[in-house]
């Protein structure tokens, strides 16, 4: 049986404190990162420096730091890259930050489902599906 969680059954007092690093600006990490500091949470976004999605993290007042910079600082990690792209960026810029303690999280799931990421290698993760399929975003950093 699926358990289905909906807003009044999250307590939001438990990220208080926490920094949670997005790891892209596209249409999911936009919406994460901008949710989270909505809710009154710590946020920095992390990305390549230079790319596109840079200056509109930055518009946003997002903290915008690269990717492995951002996961030194988080106890929170989001994982919110292009699926082709998550493989590499985590093994040469999540992985070896990563400090311990720290959660990851991934959405969709479809790295860990096609091989990209082996769990038992890395520190406990959860993963984070979207319940429908948003609208094609243009390519993001």
């Amino acid at each position: 049986m699926v358990t289905i969680y909906r807003e009044q059954d999250a307590k939001v007092e438990l990220l208080k404190g926490k920094t949670i690093a997005i790891l892209g600006y596209g249409s999911q990490g936009h919406a994460h990162a901008n949710n989270l500091k909505e809710s009154g949470i710590s946020v920095i976004v992390g990305l390549r420096e230079g790319g596109s999605s840079w200056a509109k993290a930055k518009a946003a007042k997002f903290q915008v730091l690269d990717v492995p910079a951002a996961v030194k600082k988080a106890d929170i990690v989001m994982v919110l890259l292009p699926d082709e792209l998550q493989g590499g960026i985590c093994r040469t810029e999540v992985g070896p930050p990563l400090k311990k303690g720290a959660s990851l999280m991934f959405a969709p799931g479809f790295r860990t489902h096609c091989g990209q990421h082996d769990p038992r290698e890395t520190p406990p993760a959860s993963l984070g599906p979207p319940n429908e399929r948003a609208p094609r975003a243009p390519p993001q950093d």
